[in-house]
């Protein structure tokens, strides 16, 4: 068993000079569709990697952000880190305590647009790799870092992108960009991430607006696209579009056994979110159960008409909907675009429209695997409390673009705690967790590179 007591010592000493790596870094405003931002980002990120001593290479496409690529070690077994330097719009400004591209550090934590999702994440593991060369030398594997700059908009080239280097995709297993802490301060190894549909509704039924006077006679965009929301779902939850549910597969006894041996704060959870009651008053096994085995239609925004203040009497001409579709295995995206074109049909809203925002399938990985194991005692070695073992993720990243081909087991592990906001106003990490989740990763690369 490898001393990683002077490994943790350079960790502990380090850490002021990386969080300013990480203060660096989150100045970068690298929206989605911030085309500067996102290669200064790039650069960036090429740049640390460089540092590191990495060899890197950046692919680029016309119109679309940079990928970058980077390789350290030449271990026996090869292990590809996916993350991404893109991050969510910061808006709404006014809800930030502080400018969200102006990082500040407040009680243990550092705020700003990325900490968590992705940028902090990512410097986990760079400056894992850090010490570990500083303090044992050569790495017991190699690392490969795979870090896009559309994950926060689908991922919709990073497929075309990665065919011009197909041979970075063989390798021995992948990490997912994320790990988490939950509320008890018990680490979580997820094992599983969930594929997605992404998708614009939209219709038109006039010309133009037109003032409301005529409402007894003109058709409303708004009415007739909230009557074709209507239809996707039932008022238990369950969703209603035929085929939907037809290549889902069930859970087997080992999955639900796990899942009903892991711990489900209901009540916690109902609170943290403000919620009265579960959809369809779902409570209890069934309630967990759906958490990990129940695919989703969700209406992300509806607008219509006049949303300014005061009043304008309007029949809109024009309504938009955004709707995402977390999959499951073994659904595709491209199955159930068939399927919601069929069912919009077969209801009579032919004229409503389609456009693809994102599709990603799902990729999940036995949470008996070795590499599942290997994780899990990673972050107990660190952390000295048992590590949940999670069957998937509620979320999504392009893991089965990097996994299918060559099958690679994925796990996600890291040290984010559970009121890290990302997506949302005043997004922060914990600067003792990302302490912690550095010296895990090194512990990590131990076991994979020994895993049986």
């Amino acid at each position: 068993m490898t001393d990683f007591s002077s490994f943790d010592r350079l960790i502990d000493e380090r850490m002021p000079s990386w969080t300013e790596d990480l203060v660096e870094y989150c100045r970068i405003p690298s929206e989605t569709g911030s085309t500067e931002a996102l290669h200064t980002a790039a650069r960036w990120t090429s740049d640390r990697l460089l540092k590191l001593g990495a060899t890197t290479e950046t692919i680029s496409i016309d119109g679309v952000p940079p990928l970058v690529l980077g390789e350290i070690g030449c271990g026996p077994r090869r292990l590809i880190c996916v993350q991404h330097y893109d991050v969510v719009p910061a808006a709404p400004l006014e809800l930030w305590s502080a400018p969200p591209f102006q990082p500040e550090v407040r009680a243990g934590h550092l705020f700003a647009r990325g900490s968590s999702d992705n940028k902090g994440m990512l410097l986990m593991r760079l400056h894992a790799v850090e010490a570990w060369r500083e303090v044992f030398g050569k790495l017991p594997c190699s690392v490969r870092f795979l870090v896009e700059g559309e994950e926060e908009s689908g991922s919709n080239n990073l497929k075309q992108l990665l065919a011009r280097r197909p041979r970075f995709l063989q390798a021995d297993a992948a990490l997912n960009e994320a790990g988490y802490i939950d509320p008890q301060g018990r680490p979580l190894v997820t094992c599983g991430l969930r594929g997605i549909l992404y998708v614009e509704l939209s219709v038109r039924t006039l010309a133009g607006d037109i003032h409301s006077e005529m409402a007894m006679l003109l058709p409303n965009a708004g009415e007739r696209l909230l009557r074709a929301l209507a239809t996707l779902k039932a008022a238990d939850g369950r969703i209603t579009i035929a085929g939907f549910y037809d290549d889902v597969l069930e859970p087997t006894r080992e999955q639900l056994e796990h899942l009903r041996a892991l711990p489900f704060e209901e009540g916690a959870l109902k609170r943290l979110h403000g919620a009265a009651a579960f959809v369809g008053g779902r409570t209890g096994t069934d309630a967990q159960a759906s958490t990990m085995f129940d695919p989703t239609c969700n209406i992300s925004g509806v607008w219509s008409g006049w949303n300014g203040p005061g009043m304008k009497t309007v029949i809109p001409a024009v309504a938009r909907a955004k709707v995402d579709m977390r999959l499951i295995p073994d659904q595709h995206p491209d199955r159930i675009l068939l399927c919601l074109r069929r069912h919009l049909d077969a209801h009579g809203f032919e004229d409503v429209e389609i456009s693809v925002l994102a599709d990603e399938s799902p990729w999940w990985t036995s949470v008996a695997h070795p590499l599942a194991r290997a994780a899990a005692a990673a972050c107990e070695d660190v952390l000295g409390r048992e590590a949940l073992r999670i069957i998937s993720s509620m979320s999504t990243a392009p893991m089965f673009q990097v996994c299918a081909e060559h099958r690679l087991p994925a796990v996600g592990i890291g040290c984010v705690h559970p009121d890290n906001r990302a997506h949302a106003p005043d997004e922060n990490i914990g600067l003792a967790l990302m302490t912690q989740g550095t010296k895990v990763f090194g512990r990590f690369l131990a076991r994979f590179a020994g895993m049986q």
